[in-house]
């Protein structure tokens, strides 16, 4: 038995059909019941709680011998991502503590980094710099020593920018109407990876994976952000999506946040979102490709693009 915590998400519901596939006994986590229920027809066990509920875990986790963290977001106030990150970390930690488990395996992130134009490996040194990145940040802190103190297998996938089909981080529908600003031009690095490669390689990573060990997952080619997007524009047939000014980012969540606030509703953008906008991150691979054997489908955007949105080019 495998257990996804958060299996309702983007990654969550693939990984959860590529386990099916193989005829893997799927528990599946989450906090949004409509989301469970679209796994359930692929055989998957629904369990309705809170990944930082350390009781729920200890219930979810019996008879479960590989364990995807994936639950965590980058949505709402610092508080309430700290708690869906950090407070997650810590219930599963302690849910682990004692268990005989083959491989618990974290999503963390790539945000993480330090910004520059540098390659960066498993052994640079976190650098934080919003909240979101700082939870993941500690998060894994929290991991690695249930790993140190009491055993628990914890591998970290470091992951980059997912993206594929019916992905909400392309806003494909906004950049089609010209709708979708880049923040400061697009001007960093972002490192990505194809839904489908990462699942491959989040798969790998419990059978050729070492425990105490982090893994970048991530394609062979980062591209500049503005690079990325123009391209996905040429692939819609859309116009290069504008620029916007950092100062006008910053307003537009405020507003957005205001608006959502009087509505009752949670504010649609991240608070950190300029300053996810603004650093630039290019993730080496390596250690994917040497240790997990992962073999890239789609080795850039260049690839991955065309794939995700169901069209055919000729790649030169």
């Amino acid at each position: 038995m495998i257990l996804i915590t958060g299996a309702g998400g983007y990654i969550g519901r693939s990984l959860a059909r590529a386990l099916r596939a193989r005829g893997t006994a799927v528990r599946g986590l989450d906090r949004d019941g409509a989301a469970l229920e679209t796994l359930v027809a692929l055989g998957v066990e629904p369990l309705l709680a809170d990944a930082s509920d350390a009781s729920a875990l200890a219930a979810a986790l019996n008879g479960v011998e590989v364990v995807y963290h994936l639950a965590g977001s980058a949505l709402g106030r610092p508080a309430t991502i700290r708690r869906s990150n950090v407070g997650g970390a810590e219930a599963l930690a302690a849910a682990c503590a004692g268990r005989r488990l083959r491989a618990v395996v974290f999503a963390s992130s790539g945000a993480l980094y330090p910004s520059g134009s540098g390659w960066l490996t498993e052994e640079t040194p976190p650098a934080p710099a919003f909240h979101y990145a700082r939870a993941k940040a500690e998060a894994e802190r929290v991991l690695l020593e249930a790993y140190r103190r009491d055993g628990t297998p914890t591998q970290i996938a470091r992951i980059a920018a997912v993206y594929g089909p019916d992905s909400p981080a392309l806003m494909v529908e906004q950049v089609r109407r010209g709708r979708f600003p880049l923040i400061g031009g697009g001007k960093g690095y972002a490192s990505n990876i194809h839904l489908d490669d990462l699942v491959e390689a989040l798969l790998a990573m419990p059978e050729r994976g070492q425990a105490g060990r982090i893994y970048n997952l991530a394609d062979d080619r980062p591209a500049p952000i503005r690079e990325f997007y123009d391209y996905l524009a040429a692939l819609l047939g859309a116009p290069p999506p504008p620029s916007m000014p950092p100062l006008a980012g910053r307003a537009l969540v405020r507003l957005l946040g205001a608006a959502s606030r009087l509505r009752a509703r949670p504010n649609p953008l991240p608070v950190d979102l300029v300053a996810m906008a603004s650093v630039s991150h290019r993730m080496a691979n390596r250690r994917m490709r040497e240790e997990l054997g992962v073999r890239l489908r789609y080795p850039s955007y260049r690839e991955g693009l065309p794939a995700a949105l169901g069209v055919e080019v000729t790649l030169r």
